[in-house]
């Protein structure tokens, strides 16, 4: 059925959870998988309850992700391109959601963005620090802000930058303790030494300088002591 899909077949829930994709990952209670829909990628994501797993609601989850992804896309970020979504259940019962987010076409992960263009690097690492401060500014914490999940793409002669895999995310009160969190998580999560360097250095400097600009971060806020005793929100390698 995968080979052959139509954006109708995600008309109902319970068609949704009949089809079968490339998994992605899986787990009780939620999946991804990635299937092919006139000729383009996109990815699906269920969640459903699992009473065993009852103390994790990942339903709930579902729900918050999308609430992530529509605040990013209506707030001048991007966020993954939902083109269908849909639940089944009677709130707060709700036992089974979906969405369907199409593959963005040639956008990369950081790191083989990084890779890809040399000639670029100081451009590159400049726009994502403007793009994670003003994502900071704005109250918004990824809490898994890892290189995978930061897909680079080039709108004419500019940097863009898209954010996946939000259910972990979340937006408020502007956080410094947790935005550096989500800066040592970047440096974590990359296996390049010389990128991981630089993300620690030039981009940590331009990064603080463009806080809240024209002054960066609150001269209150030691964000650089902050960096150096975050942890990273996973491990990785």
């Amino acid at each position: 059925m995968a080979g052959a899909l139509t954006l109708d077949a995600f008309e109902t829930v319970r068609d949704v959870f009949a089809i079968s994709g490339d998994d992605m990952r899986t787990h009780k209670g939620r999946s991804v998988v990635a299937v092919q829909i006139d000729g383009r990628t996109h990815y699906l994501k269920r969640f459903w309850f699992v009473p065993s797993q009852m103390f994790k609601r990942y339903v709930a989850r579902g729900f918050h992700e999308m609430r992530m992804i529509d605040w990013l896309n209506d707030s001048g970020f991007a966020g993954p391109k939902i083109v269908r979504r849909g639940h089944a259940g009677v709130y707060p019962f709700i036992t089974r959601v979906f969405f369907l987010m199409e593959e963005p076409p040639d956008e990369l992960a950081l790191e083989a963005a990084w890779r890809k263009s040399p000639d670029d690097a100081d451009t590159l690492l400049s726009s994502l620090a403007s793009f994670a401060a003003r994502l900071h500014d704005a109250g918004f914490i990824h809490t898994d802000f890892s290189e995978r999940h930061i897909l680079v793409g080039r709108d004419a002669s500019q940097w863009t930058f898209r954010l996946i895999d939000l259910e972990r995310a979340a937006v408020g009160q502007v956080n410094d303790k947790r935005a550096a969190a989500d800066i040592a998580t970047l440096a974590a999560s990359i296996a390049d030494e010389k990128l991981r360097r630089r993300i620690r250095t030039d981009f940590l400097d331009e990064y603080v300088a463009k806080r809240s600009a024209p002054g960066g971060v609150s001269p209150d806020v030691d964000f650089r002591s902050l960096f150096a005793n975050a942890k990273p929100t996973k491990s990785f390698y």
